[in-house]
């Protein structure tokens, strides 16, 4: 009876990973559109002179304006990355209005992303995986108990499809979600994940996010700068779960129209910026592949950090469409680089491809903040086919993680949920 609930599941998880697979190639490629028209129109607006400027910055303000005005009126829980609420859903604390999330998670994260908000879209496609997986489980699943779990896979799904990761959106089921290794978890997450990534490499392409090329890497020598790098990105990566939480609690106790003028306000500053450095708005992909290209020098990692982080910070805040992923793998890819910078000074002997610190970087940064060092480390292998630097990865993975494990600071999603950093308040739990 077990083997055939497997094999109905797995045919079930296979659905889940299709239209969660379809859904996440949508949002991604909207999304790109929507950064290349963001692109043109700025090079466009300041080959014209003042008069289009200004009227580009009031044109974004008005559109991040109404982006977050729409998010809080129909669906403040489809603001920010939404796995805080996924994760809601799952213990019982939130319903999960699918349709609702569905329509202003995607329109209002390409809308809001493509305006230039410092946010990512892999967040977001958790939540959207999650959402078209509800829509299925109230059809396919027979009780509470396996609608959550096809949840739990579409999510997954998500995730694997916006990393062409698979193995990544299985363990972020396991180590985030279920926090189950039950067979029946693992066979549908397996599924769902591999069959959502294969929608994706069959409409994107089969090649990493991140294209990296190293032919040089790092001996059994080099292992105590990694142990010191990781211990550096621990702290990174507690001040920002620190200051995400803090600016995310200050502008929530703010009015309505308080946080209408931040937004507007936003919106005009991040069309000034674009005019300037457009590569620090939006979801960064191409300034991470300048990071780990070695393209930016010692100044540019440290003015680019600051720059990011705080935008990143200011468009949470908002309460607006948009993750966290892409914001911390950025991050971490900076502060990785400024590392090895550092450590070239006072260590030459470090000759190594200087790509392998802005990659151990990515994995450092995210398993201070998210807590999840073993999903870290297998999706930035994924992202960047770099497989010779697994046991390098899991030492700065695991030394990060040990930071705030230490202060006994809480995983990123656990502390947003469990703070009530929401707009306004959520519909209490329904099935």
């Amino acid at each position: 009876m077990n083997e055939l609930k497997r094999r109905i599941l797995s045919l079930k998880g296979f659905w889940i990973g299709l239209t969660a697979g379809l859904l996440a190639v949508a949002f991604r490629l909207c999304l790109e559109g929507a950064e290349d028209i963001r692109g043109e129109i700025l090079l466009k607006a300041a080959a014209q002179g003042w008069g289009a400027a200004i009227g580009m910055m009031a044109l974004f303000g008005g559109i991040v304006v109404c982006v977050v005005w729409i998010t809080v009126r129909f669906a403040p829980e489809a603001g920010g990355s939404g796995i805080p609420h996924l994760k809601g859903y799952l213990v019982g604390l939130h319903a999960l209005r699918a349709w609702r999330i569905l329509l202003v998670k995607f329109l209002g994260g390409v809308a809001g992303i493509g305006s230039g908000l410092a946010l990512g879209r892999e967040g977001p496609t958790v939540q959207l995986g999650a959402a078209i997986a509800k829509i299925w489980g109230d059809r396919l699943a027979p009780n509470r108990v396996e609608r959550k779990l096809l949840i739990s896979a579409g999510a997954g799904a998500g995730l694997a499809a916006a990393f062409n990761a698979p193995l990544a959106g299985v363990f972020f089921i396991l180590e985030e979600l279920q926090h189950s290794l039950n067979q029946t978890v693992l066979v549908t997450a397996f599924v769902a994940s591999v069959t959502s990534d294969i929608v994706c490499r069959l409409i994107m392409g089969h090649l990493p996010v991140f294209h990296v090329q190293m032919s040089r890497f790092p001996g059994i020598g080099m292992f105590p700068l990694f142990i010191l790098q990781g211990l550096f990105l621990g702290y990174l990566g507690l001040g920002f779960n620190k200051s995400l939480l803090w600016s995310s609690d200050r502008v929530r106790r703010w009015s309505m129209q308080g946080r209408i003028l931040l937004a507007g306000g936003l919106g005009v500053g991040l069309a000034g910026i674009g005019f300037w450095k457009p590569e620090v708005l939006g979801l960064g992909g191409r300034l991470t592949e300048q990071v780990l290209s070695n393209a930016v020098g010692y100044v540019g990692v440290v003015v680019y950090f600051f720059a990011r982080f705080g935008l990143t910070m200011v468009s949470y805040s908002t309460g607006a469409p948009g993750g966290i992923f892409a914001p911390m793998l950025l991050l971490g890819a900076l502060a990785g680089s400024f590392f090895g910078y550092t450590a070239q000074l006072f260590y030459p002997g470090a000759s190594f491809d200087f790509t392998v610190w802005g990659v151990l970087g990515m994995v450092g940064f995210f398993s201070a903040s998210v807590r999840a060092p073993i999903t870290g480390t297998i999706l930035i292998l994924e992202m960047t086919g770099a497989y010779d630097l697994l046991l390098p990865l899991m030492i700065v993975s695991l030394c990060a993680y040990s930071i705030p494990e230490f202060y006994k600071d809480r995983p990123i999603y656990d502390a947003l949920l469990n703070r009530g950093n929401q707009q306004i308040e959520l519909p209490t739990y329904s099935d």
